[in-house]
This record gives C-alpha cells, sequence and structure tokens, in this order.
C-alpha cells in the first residue's frame, strides 16, 4: 500500500524528472520529431519487462478490453504529436517556459469534453481562459518586441492541446476494472506515438538519424527517464493521495524546469516572462481545483439522489 507520504514523494520525483527531461531534450543534437520517435519507440524494450509482468497478474481480457488497446494507440499518436511540437516549443523558447505552456492542457480538456460530449464546461472558465492567455502573452514576450518567440509559444500550446486530447482518449477508454494493465498501456501509447513521430520526420524532411554514440546515449537516457521512471512514479505515486494534491504537485514540472534552466543552462527569463509562466500555473491550479470541486459536487448529489 502507497502511503499519502510516499506518494507525495514518488509524484515529486516523477515531476522533478519530468522537468529534467525537457533540459536533456535541449542538449541533444537531433531533429525534433527524431528526438520524439526516437524517446517513444525505445522506452518500448525497456517497458516490455514490465508489461510481461503485470500481464501475468492481471485478467487480460477485462484489463486490456480492445476499447482500451484501441484506445492506447490513438492516444500515442495525440503524445507523439504533442512530443513533436513540445521538442520544437523547447529549441525556441527553452525548456523553462516549453514545459510551463503544457499546463494549457488543463483549460483544453473541458473544452474537448465540451465539444466531444456536450458537457457544460465549468463557469470558471470565463475567468481562466482570459488569465492564462494573458500569462501566455507575457510569456511570448508580447509587451517585450525583443523576446517575442510566437512561433515557440504556439508549438508549445499546441503541445498542451495535443497532450489533453490525449488524456481525453486514455480516460474515456480506460477498463472498467481495478487491475488495469498501466505499463501494458504505456507500451503500446509508445509504439504508437514514436511511429507518428517518425512518420512526421520524414514527411518534414528531418528524418536523419544520430551518428554520434554519445547522442544515442542522451535518447536512451530521455526514453529510460522521461518514459519509465516519470511514468512509474507518476503511476504509482497517484495512488497514495488525492486527486487534488496530485492535480497541485502535476504543476511542478515547469518550475522545476524553470528552475534548472536557469541554473544549469544560464537562461532565465525576463521578469515579465516569469510573470506570465507564474499567471499561467496559477491559472492551471484554478483550473484543477475548480474541476475536481465540479466532480466531488456530481458525486454528492448522486449519492443524495439514491
Amino acid at each position: 500500500m502507497v502511503t499519502p507520504l510516499k506518494g507525495t514523494l514518488l509524484l515529486l520525483a516523477g515531476t522533478f524528472a519530468l522537468g529534467g527531461t525537457s533540459l536533456l531534450i535541449s542538449t541533444i543534437a537531433a531533429d525534433p520529431l527524431v528526438i520524439a520517435s526516437l524517446r517513444c519507440l525505445l522506452a518500448v524494450p525497456m517497458l516490455l519487462p514490465l508489461a510481461l509482468w503485470e500481464l501475468r497478474r492481471v485478467d487480460r481480457a477485462a484489463s486490456l478490453p480492445l476499447r482500451t488497446v484501441v484506445g492506447a494507440l490513438v492516444a500515442g499518436l495525440a503524445l507523439g504529436i504533442d512530443y513533436s511540437f513540445w521538442n520544437t516549443s523547447i529549441g525556441l523558447v527553452g525548456p523553462g517556459i516549453a514545459t510551463v505552456l503544457l499546463n494549457i492542457q488543463l483549460v483544453a480538456l473541458p473544452l474537448i469534453a465540451w465539444l466531444v460530449e456536450r458537457a457544460r464546461p465549468m463557469p470558471q472558465l470565463a475567468a481562466i481562459i482570459p488569465l492564462m492567455l494573458t500569462g501566455v502573452a507575457m510569456t511570448a514576450g508580447t509587451f517585450d518586441v525583443g523576446g517575442v518567440q510566437l512561433g515557440g509559444v504556439l508549438a508549445g500550446l499546441a503541445a498542451g492541446t495535443a497532450y489533453a486530447i490525449y488524456l481525453a482518449v486514455i480516460r474515456r477508454t480506460a477498463p472498467a476494472t481495478t487491475k488495469p494493465a498501466p505499463f501494458t498501456v504505456l507500451a503500446l501509447v509508445c509504439l504508437s506515438a514514436g511511429a507518428a513521430a517518425g512518420v512526421g520526420a520524414v514527411i518534414t524532411g528531418g528524418a536523419h538519424w544520430p551518428a554520434e554514440p554519445g547522442t544515442w546515449g542522451q535518447l536512451l537516457a530521455l526514453a529510460f527517464v522521461g518514459q519509465v521512471v516519470v511514468f512509474w512514479c507518476l503511476n504509482v505515486g497517484m495512488t497514495g493521495i488525492s486527486e487534488t494534491a496530485t492535480s497541485t504537485l502535476l504543476l511542478l514540472p515547469g518550475v522545476f524546469a524553470l528552475g534548472l534552466s536557469s541554473v544549469l543552462l544560464r537562461e532565465t527569463p525576463s521578469p515579465i516572462q516569469l510573470t506570465g509562466c507564474a499567471v499561467i500555473i496559477l491559472g492551471a491550479w484554478w483550473a484543477s481545483l475548480a474541476s475536481h470541486r465540479r466532480r466531488r459536487g456530481r458525486e454528492s448529489s448522486a449519492v443524495d439522489r439514491r
């Protein structure tokens, strides 16, 4: 059993590792889409032992129905797009800001639910969306003409939106069982994501595989830390703490990435950009908190009707 303390420590370790992956990506001399592809494909053999281990302990028919398998492959396509845009954003605006921009997924998720399921979005979004867009504008350097990196900001927003699609598909195709097979699903996701990013690299003409052994070492480290370690810490840690605490801790990768970029890469954003990042994180925290309160309200109402 995972205690709240262990769960918190695992989440902190996972979010720190996730924040550090953006710095690692920024040092790899390869096309952004190639990095995205190899990050996922190299993780598949690493995940295979974990997948085989859990497949021996679950009811495969209940844990991996066709809906879940297809959902993992479709979600992988979205994740491949997410990684491709995120890597591009890292190269243009730096690892710290690019990681913060991913928080737009907390606003994109309820909007996707509204478009797909006609689920009325929470009323707080009327204030949260302008707040986060203001933060994005500040982060992009809109108020400092010399610092504008519009392409990198748009790539970061596209990455966050694609990640929201990934989450939406994964959640809606999860098996109705208390014993899922998360690492098997993750292996399928990585296989699909790697293929999607690889096709993108071929289409854009960037499919040139690294020739230096050192680059392959960096890619192996990225696959291990960014896929195996991060997802293991998050998947296990989430079982020991509340959803509200989880969603709050999941805002930390951007903070860690900004701090690490400043210390290790000497890439300190301007005061306006730092303020914009803080506004984005505030908006994401508000959206997450409002979402959980709304869910609890619905659950309480359902209990009362019974």
